[in-house]
C-alpha cells in the first residue's frame, strides 16, 4: 500500500465519475461511494492529516449534505465545475502555503535525510503543478462540457479522465525518471559503525 501512496487519493474520484449522473439520487449514490472509498482506502491518510484525502471527504460530504439533504438540486450541472475547482484550489494552494501535497506522500518513500533537499522539494513542487494544471484543465473541459452540453461539450468528459491517467501514469514514472537522471548518493548504513 505504501508504493501506491497518493494514487490511493485518486480513486474515490474514479468511483464518483463511474457511478454519478445526472440525477439527485445518482450524485447521492456517487457521493456516498466515493467518500465510503475515501475512509476505507484512505484512512491512514486521514490519520496523517494528509490535504488531498481531508479534501475528498469534505468534496464528497459535501455534495451528499447539499444534494441529499438540503436539495440543491441546481448543482447537479455543475458537480464537476466543483469537484476540480475545489481540488485545483487546493492544490495551487498548497503551493503557495510552501506545502505541495505530493511531499506529504514522498516522505514517506524516502529517507528523512533527503526531506530537506532542495531537489527533493523542487521534485514535489513540480509533481504538484502537473497535478494542478490536470485539475484546471478538467475543471475548463467541465465548464465547456456545462456551457455546450450537446454535440459540443460531449468529448470534454472523456478528456477529464484521460488526463487524471495520465496524472497517474506521470506519478508513477517521473519519480524513477528522477532517481535515474539524479541518483542520490550512499547513504550511510544505520547501526553498522555505531
Amino acid at each position: 500500500m505504501k508504493q501506491l501512496g497518493i494514487l490511493m487519493g485518486f480513486i474515490p474520484l474514479i468511483v464518483y465519475g463511474l457511478l454519478s449522473g445526472e440525477t439527485v439520487q445518482s450524485i447521492v449514490i456517487a457521493s456516498a461511494a466515493a467518500l465510503v472509498t475515501t475512509l476505507v482506502l484512505c484512512f491512514s491518510d486521514l490519520k496523517k492529516r494528509r490535504i488531498l484525502a481531508w479534501t475528498t471527504v469534505f468534496l464528497f460530504g459535501g455534495l451528499i449534505l447539499a444534494v441529499g439533504v438540503l436539495g440543491m438540486i441546481g448543482i447537479i450541472p455543475l458537480t464537476g465545475i466543483l469537484i476540480y475547482g475545489i481540488l485545483a484550489a487546493v492544490s495551487i494552494g498548497s503551493i503557495a502555503a510552501g506545502i505541495p501535497f505530493t511531499l506529504q506522500y514522498a516522505r514517506e518513500m524516502v529517507d528523512r535525510a533527503l526531506w530537506d533537499k532542495p531537489g527533493f522539494i523542487r521534485v514535489n513542487y513540480f509533481m504538484t503543478s502537473v497535478w494542478a494544471g490536470i485539475f484546471v484543465v478538467n475543471l475548463l473541459l467541465c465548464g465547456v462540457t456545462y456551457a455546450n452540453p450537446g454535440s459540443m461539450g460531449w468529448p470534454a468528459s472523456p478528456w477529464t479522465y484521460i488526463l487524471l491517467v495520465c496524472g497517474i501514469l506521470f506519478t508513477i514514472l517521473y519519480p524513477g525518471y528522477v532517481q535515474r537522471k539524479h541518483p542520490l548518493p550512499e547513504l550511510p548504513a544505520k547501526g553498522i559503525h555505531e
